[in-house]
């Protein structure tokens, strides 16, 4: 087991126990509202293996955006589908994710839900299936939700976050 993998058990053993210690774990990869779109894919491959490791190129294009961020790995490059007027970091997130999937999963850190600043975690998709057998997948999603196509994180709007916050705090006491 590796250190971020064991810091993310640690966590789940007790979360109340380890919640402040966590936020300063090295499992956490941070992701601020303002950061650049091709510095998101370079924070995750601090997590991943060599061989794995995602490239980014820029290509300047007369759009509102102003660019096409490409990921590469091997022989794969793939733009990220951004919508015609800008780039947003949630479709970077899961691009990045569908890019290294399945070999790894991106989880959102939920307890940095209401930040402008977000936690995620990337394990070897093994890796988190085990934690779901050994913790259970209620628990461990109800703290490091998977990303799909439809996660809505940075450009989730007020009302939806408050709900997604009382959700939670509603079904955080069976969960702790």
């Amino acid at each position: 087991m590796n250190q971020i993998e064991a810091e993310i058990e640690l966590f789940l053993k007790n979360p109340l126990a380890e919640e402040e210690n966590f936020w300063d774990s090295e499992a956490l990869v941070w992701v601020d509202w303002k950061d650049f779109d091709e510095s998101i894919a370079e924070y995750f491959n601090e997590y991943l293996l060599e061989e794995d490791k995602i490239n980014v190129e820029l290509v300047e294009i007369d759009k509102p955006r102003c660019v096409d961020i490409f990921l590469i790995k091997d022989e794969v490059k793939k733009a990220i589908p951004y919508e015609e007027e800008r780039t947003d970091r949630d479709t970077t997130l899961k691009a990045v994710q569908d890019f290294i999937a399945p070999k790894y999963q991106i989880r959102w850190y939920m307890d940095s839900l209401g930040g402008d600043t977000l936690a995620f975690c990337v394990l070897p998709t093994e890796k988190w299936l085990r934690l779901e057998k050994d913790y259970g997948e209620e628990k461990v999603t109800y703290y490091f939700a998977p990303l799909s196509n439809d996660s809505i994180m940075f450009e989730m709007d007020i009302d939806e976050m408050s709900d997604l916050l009382e959700k939670r705090m509603q079904n955080g006491n069976k969960e702790r």
